[in-house]
């Protein structure tokens, strides 16, 4: 179990941290828990992102670190203006078209703000030098298109941010950074989370952080001698390349959260949100009582006519087993459904919730949009950081009449407890066949008004 991985300080550790441009703020909250925990590793490496916070982390000030994120904007980072706020689709695709523009006209967007930014944070090399945590890091030689592994020894003395940079140089969107007359590009392109460096050390203990960048992950099987464990998130956590602080807040938030669930799963539970355990055994008895009231037709006699045939329950279980990104069991229908009609009406992931509380909030977001007829979007529901292209694509299909599953959810659980749909018409039939996620959904917000009653 996770929580053991933390019980043991006398263990030779690990620590890796993936590349992934902006997403790189969720490292920080991981850094963050595992200072609670008081993990504490011999070995840091990283690759691109993950090679700047390892060296931030050996540098050992979180606060520091912290600070740092939180005041990046995408243009403190990279050559190029963007809008203050992106507030639509049309202004994200404005954004992504300059870059692209920029990238084609001048072979990259150059990165001489990230330079500044690196000198201005990491500018004590001798202290990073002194360290007792053995530091590694990866960049790729773009000459011989090949993957290079440096450890601080490997590095002479003056030139280790010259190697951060090269790094973390995403070319061609971001222009290559040359060393002693040889080209280097992020070394997340071939190896994006560099854990064979850290198994090159014979750590006992390794966490690896992915934050799903781009490139490769090379399998390396000497994890399977050391005891491993994976941090990452179900969430997205934004385009590399645009730096929001708001997107930052959260990401950092979620790096905290779910370190904290796996480190203390009896305190924690939840795949995409963070929920207390206390009472969730009560809950799920509640929530059974409720379904087998249900399934016998004491709360809607004629959806029992649907739902207790075992072949429209696969269905219902099938769609949302893949929408959750988990096989569900019998334990675990009751958080599965809690946590997809939350994402569904935007609650948002960077706290931790009681299930009381969360299901209070969740209702209310449903009525509010429920009386104002969708007319335009209520404030809960708008998003708070900056979307990426599939998440802009995705509250775009919300707005359709037709396709909106948060329409459907509110149509169908209306009707579920007025109780006035003919199950066994062909349309209907068609229809949750084909539709079964705002289906299942539905009922599950029917559970929570009988049990709000």
């Amino acid at each position: 179990m996770a929580e053991h991985f933390f019980d043991s300080s006398d263990k030779k550790r690990a620590l890796v941290f993936g590349g992934g441009g902006a997403r790189g703020s969720f490292e920080i909250g991981v850094w963050k828990a595992l200072d609670e925990l008081a993990f504490y590793p011999d070995i840091v490496t990283g690759t691109s992102v993950g090679a700047l916070n390892g060296a931030l982390y050996i540098l050992g000030n979180l606060e520091e670190a912290e600070k740092m994120w939180k005041r990046i904007e995408t243009d403190n980072i990279f050559d190029i203006k963007v809008p203050l706020e992106i507030e639509s689709f049309r202004d994200y695709r404005r954004t992504m078209t300059g870059f692209l523009i920029k990238i084609i006209r001048n072979k990259g967007v150059s990165s001489k703000p990230l330079e500044q930014l690196i000198h201005h944070y990491l500018n004590d090399e001798l202290e990073i030098r002194k360290s007792p945590i053995t530091f590694g890091l990866s960049t790729t030689n773009f000459k011989k298109r090949k993957i290079e592994y440096f450890f601080l020894e490997d590095i002479a003395y003056g030139k280790l941010n010259d190697y951060l940079i090269a790094s973390s140089a995403m070319f061609p969107a971001v222009q290559m950074k040359t060393i002693d007359g040889t080209p280097y590009v992020d070394g997340g392109y071939i190896n994006n989370i560099p854990v064979n460096m850290a198994l090159d050390k014979n750590p006992e203990q390794i966490i690896i952080v992915d934050i799903k960048g781009p490139g490769l992950i090379k399998y390396d099987y000497r994890i399977e001698d050391s005891e491993a464990l994976w941090i990452q998130t179900k969430w997205p956590l934004g385009e590399m390349l645009l730096f929001d602080k708001n997107r930052t807040e959260i990401n950092i938030k979620l790096g905290y959260l779910e370190t904290m669930k796996l480190a203390k799963p009896k305190t924690y539970t939840g795949l995409w949100y963070t929920f207390e355990r206390d009472k969730l055994e009560e809950e799920n008895r509640q929530f059974y009582l409720i379904l087998n009231e249900l399934l016998e037709g004491k709360r809607s006699e004629n959806l029992t006519h649907y739902i207790e045939e075992e072949r429209h329950q696969v269905l219902l279980l099938r769609e949302l087993s893949t929408r959750w990104g988990k096989a569900i069991t019998e334990k675990d229908l009751l958080i599965a459904l809690t946590e997809l009609t939350g994402k569904l009406f935007n609650m948002r992931p960077d706290k931790v919730y009681s299930l009381l509380d969360y299901q209070r909030k969740l209702l209310y977001r449903v009525d509010k949009l429920k009386k104002e007829q969708f007319a335009e979007p209520i404030e809960e529901l708008k998003p708070v950081y900056t979307l990426s292209g599939k998440e802009w694509t995705e509250e775009f299909f919300e707005t359709l009449p037709f396709i909106s599953n948060r329409r459907l959810v509110i149509e169908i659980s209306d009707q579920i407890e007025e109780d006035v749909i003919n199950w066994n018409h062909p349309l209907y039939r068609f229809f949750i066949r084909t539709r079964p996620f705002p289906f299942a959904l539905a009922l599950y917000i029917r559970y929570l008004r009988i049990k709000m009653q």
